[in-house]
């Protein structure tokens, strides 16, 4: 009986965790949610820690990608109830790093250094993070809902991530489940709690005066965008059929959005359904609209290359001139699982055939291409613009749909010059579920960590304007035919973590490994020595 409840409260822990997460939102529960996990993980078998960590993984993972069942029964050729599968499948890989969090904290209690509650203050933050930054590439790259991204809605206190990244978030929740846990299960800690105040406080207080440092500066780049939010099912979106009403409905919304005098339109990712490179009438079509409307339009669509027999794909995106002149292109270097390619489809998931209908498997791009877009006259805004106000450029990278949630890959656009962040994507595969908001909210924290404004152009929604401190200025409803016209200011700040990156997960990979490393050599020692005493004790629980 007792073994049922510990696992009951494994699995309570990880739903607890996910209600943090869009769209319920109740961000605060991130902060007592790991509690549980880490009372139960004390005293237990490495093999019972992993399972409760497991465990508690599942709970949360089942609950925030539960979306992905719709996705793959909606969009894809098998059945709702067979959807399940990859689910679980998914959520079961996801929920190891879980796991293998619960096996650390239970080793270091046993085996760390005397005084192991403080010491766990700086092990349990760093070992997870070190998982985190790995699930952001082993096996299929996953990382979304990361923790840090539970606190997106406190904006004073997500500010210091323009020096760690997402990262230093998910670590300071973390370090607040530890104190707590610490505080009130063992005597003479309760002072730990007050710290934890101070710090949340100092950090809230700092980022409340970086905001208003921020909002004070003079503004250096202006730019009107123009977004569009065709609301193309997608069902329909590569249907032949439909061609013609997506392409009509992209051409009314861009007419409706040059009327403001809008220095850029952005349709989202794929909005053109159709090879843009080689579809003579649709092509000329396009090319028509950005002359008549005389705006530049950036817009996605499926690309090829041809080398003697083989055809490659890519996902790309466009940016076209009044003129007609294509300014660049870029081609989406992270692919998207089961999207633009299914994972060990020649071996365990050989069943299942791609969301993406009537489109072949991608190859993904190489390059993080910068844009420079010409702009409207306009005055100097810059001591360093020599322009005298008759031509400016803004320069820009886009993120193709959950690119946006790889920290280092957009780090990598801003360094390399982008003042701007686009993303366009076709969230229509999500539906009504959480997905949408959980992806509005990790990109957000993109243009904290890097002090640029993102714009986001998603088919049906959620579109949004993000300002340099995470404010979203502007948004659509889910599910909507419409447009955003809107003008963003902001001043030019050079972030630390654009130009240093993850200098902190470095940080506490290194850490992780030489904590462990002190633990591995206690143990070695108590083994030669005899094992005595408590440490012996330890040793013996653990193996």
């Amino acid at each position: 009986m007792q073994r049922v409840w510990l696992v009951l409260l494994a699995g309570a822990s990880g739903v607890v965790l996910a209600l943090a997460f869009p769209k319920v939102d109740w961000n605060i529960l991130a902060w007592v949610a790991f509690i549980p996990l880490l009372w139960m993980t004390q005293g237990q078998t490495l093999r019972r820690a992993f399972s409760l960590g497991w465990i508690a993984g599942m709970g949360f993972y089942l609950c925030t990608l539960y979306w992905v069942v719709d996705t793959i029964g909606l969009y894809s050729n098998i059945p709702h109830i067979i959807a399940v599968g990859p689910l679980l499948l998914m959520c079961a890989i996801l929920s190891v790093y879980t796991g293998v969090f619960a096996v650390g904290l239970c080793v270091y209690h046993k085996s760390g250094p005397r005084g192991s509650g403080w010491s766990l203050l700086v092990f349990g933050p760093m070992l997870w993070v070190a998982l985190e930054w790995v699930r952001s590439f082993f096996f299929i790259g996953f990382p979304w809902v990361s923790l840090g991204y539970s606190q997106y809605n406190f904006l004073n206190l997500i500010q210091f991530v323009e020096y760690t990244g997402v990262y230093g978030l998910s670590a300071l929740v973390i370090f607040g489940n530890i104190v707590l846990f610490v505080a009130f299960s063992r005597p003479g800690r309760g002072r730990l709690v007050l710290v934890l105040l101070l710090i949340i406080a100092g950090l809230w207080g700092w980022g409340n005066w970086r905001r208003s440092q921020l909002a004070a500066l003079p503004p250096v780049h202006t730019l009107h965008v123009g977004i569009a939010q065709g609301n193309i099912a997608q069902d329909q979106k590569w249907d032949p059929d439909y061609q013609e009403v997506t392409l009509a409905r992209y051409e009314q919304l861009t007419r409706q959005i040059t009327e403001q005098a809008v220095d850029l339109v952005i349709w989202p990712e794929a909005a053109v359904p159709f090879f843009f490179q080689s579809d003579v009438t649709y092509r000329g079509r396009l090319l028509d609209l950005a002359q008549d409307t005389n705006t530049p339009i950036l817009f996605g669509s499926p690309a090829f290359r041809v080398d003697d027999t083989e055809l490659t794909l890519f996902n790309r995106v466009y940016l076209l001139s009044p003129d007609t002149t294509i300014l660049g292109h870029y081609d989406k270097m992270i692919l998207t699982p089961f999207g633009e390619y299914i994972p060990f489809q020649d071996s365990v998931l050989f069943f299942l055939d791609k969301l993406v209908e009537g489109i072949g498997d991608f190859a993904p791009g190489t390059t993080p291409t910068v844009f420079s877009l010409p702009l409207k006259s306009q005055p100097a805004l810059h001591p360093n613009d020599k322009t005298g106000g008759v031509e400016a450029f803004e320069t820009f990278g886009v993120l193709v749909c959950y690119e946006g949630v790889f920290p280092d890959l957009v780090r990598r656009f801003v360094h390399n010059g982008a003042q701007l962040l686009i993303n366009v994507t076709n969230d229509a595969w999500f539906g009504e579920t959480s997905a949408p908001y959980q992806h509005l909210a990790m990109e957000a924290m993109r243009a904290v960590e890097n002090r640029v404004p993102l714009v986001r152009s998603a088919n049906t929604g959620i579109s949004a304007i993000v300002h340099i401190d995470g404010r979203i200025q502007a948004q659509t409803a889910l599910l909507e035919t419409t447009f955003i016209a809107d003008q963003i200011t902001w001043p030019h700040v050079a972030s630390f973590y654009a130009q240093y990156g993850d200098w902190f997960v470095t940080l506490c990979v290194a850490g992780t490994l030489v904590m462990l490393c002190y633990v591995g050599i206690t143990v070695l020692f108590v083994k030669r020595t005899g094992g005595g005493g408590d440490a012996g004790r330890n040793q013996r629980k653990i193996t």
